[in-house]
């Protein structure tokens, strides 16, 4: 019989892992939360451009913006979970279409709040999201 002596990983040497572990994680974190945020942005913005697209189409066979969101059969977008649509206003010459952070997702408090569109594109206006930094 051999006399192997068996040996785990002693404490010294666990607490050196977790905390190079701990040190990944909080630089990965951040950037990932920062990506999904993003990822989310993108998807606010795909909707409203999407709903300008419908917006036309009504307007060329109404003769008028379309004043809520069922007009446009995109009513199961209104509320999403991290951006609100809505139309804010309509008229048979011009509409704003926005998409504000629910506050109950993980959008809340972020850095470009509401995105809009109008009848001629991006609409950056007001407290709109700018299309330097957010579109």
């Amino acid at each position: 019989m051999s006399n192997k002596k068996n040996r785990g990983m002693t404490l010294l040497e666990l607490m050196i892992v977790v905390t190079i572990v701990a040190i990944l994680a909080s630089i990965a974190i951040p950037s990932w939360n920062s990506q999904v945020q993003k990822a989310r942005r993108a998807d606010a913005r795909n909707i409203l451009l999407a709903t300008q697209v419908e917006q036309e189409k009504y307007r060329a066979n109404n003769g008028t913006y379309a004043s809520s969101l069922g007009d446009l059969g995109l009513s199961s977008y209104a509320t999403g979970d991290y951006y609100d649509l809505s139309i804010v206003s309509s008229s048979a010459t011009a509409f704003v279409a926005s998409a504000a952070p629910n506050t109950n997702g993980g959008q809340n408090g972020d850095s470009c709040g509401t995105f809009a569109v109008n009848q001629s594109g991006v609409d950056e206006s007001g407290d709109y999201a700018s299309i330097a930094d957010c579109w």
